[in-house]
Formats: C-alpha cells, sequence, structure tokens
C-alpha cells in the first residue's frame, strides 16, 4: 500500500497519504505536492501560485461535497524538514473536520504529534479506494467550473 493520487497536473500531485495525519472518521487527511519542489511557497512563478491557490479550492470543495465535513482546514507546514538534508519542502495539507470527532477536538487546532509517534503507524484510518475514486470523479467535475477552467488557462494548465 502506497500514497493514492488524487488529483495530477503539471505543476503538483494530490496525494491520499498511507499513514495520514488526520484519521478518516474525523474528516481525512489529504496532502498537495509541487512536482519540482521549493522550500516555500513564495519560490513559486505566477502560473505555479494560480495553480496552488486553483487546486487548494478545488479539493476543499471536493472534500465538503463527497465528505460532508464541517470545515476544511488547509495548513502550510514543513517543520519536519528543517533538520533533513533537503531541508523543508512547500506542500500544503488538506484536513477535513466531522462534526464529530474522536482523534480530534471539536473547535480547535488540529492536534499534530511528532514525526514518527506511534499513532501514524496505521492507527488512524485513510481514505479507502473507492472515497478516492469519488474524490478524483468530483474533482475533474468542479475542474470544468467557469472559474476553474479560467484559473486553469491562466496557469498554462
Amino acid at each position: 500500500m502506497s500514497d493514492k493520487i488524487v488529483y495530477e497536473d503539471k505543476y503538483f500531485q494530490v496525494v491520499s497519504p498511507q499513514y495520514p495525519l488526520n484519521c478518516r472518521e474525523d474528516g481525512g487527511h489529504l496532502v498537495l505536492l509541487k512536482k519540482e519542489t521549493v522550500k516555500d511557497r513564495s519560490e513559486m512563478d505566477w502560473q505555479e501560485a494560480i495553480d496552488f491557490i486553483r487546486i487548494s479550492m478545488m479539493v476543499g470543495k471536493a472534500m465538503y461535497d463527497v465528505l460532508g465535513v464541517e470545515r476544511m482546514n488547509y495548513e502550510d507546514l514543513g517543520n519536519w524538514g528543517v533538520d533533513k538534508p533537503m531541508g523543508s519542502t512547500m506542500h500544503l495539507h488538506f484536513f477535513g473536520r466531522a462534526k464529530e470527532q474522536t482523534h480530534q477536538v471539536r473547535g480547535s487546532h488540529m492536534m499534530i504529534y511528532p514525526e514518527g509517534h506511534k499513532i501514524y503507524k496505521g492507527h488512524l484510518k485513510p481514505f479507502t479506494d473507492e472515497e478516492v475514486d469519488t474524490l478524483k470523479k468530483e474533482i475533474e467535475t468542479i475542474a470544468k467550473e467557469e472559474k476553474y477552467v479560467k484559473m486553469a488557462e491562466a496557469a498554462g494548465i
């Protein structure tokens, strides 16, 4: 089992991690990764920046539509990479927040345990193959909406 691709274009890939930081039952977790890594969003060119925002909007909307989450949290983190040889790389986490949660506290900031904590070794459930397929289809449908088509054209997609 490995990370499952939910969306991909020329600049980015969205994956459903095999070992999520937020349990599916609490709303789930997806990650937006830049294909050519950068340390910070300020290093992206203007077309990549437009696509970054376009994808974050589409994926968030799909998670609302498909999963019925109460709230979306978008988090640009990179702290675990600070001391690694290549350093931190820019990526965006999508955390769905369910109305009733088991591992998180409703109305509070996401609890992120330290890297390597045993909670990330299979305790938190990832999206099922069926949920990934449904999210993919919903993102494809959303991408056809006029504002996302215009953003894709501006981004050179």
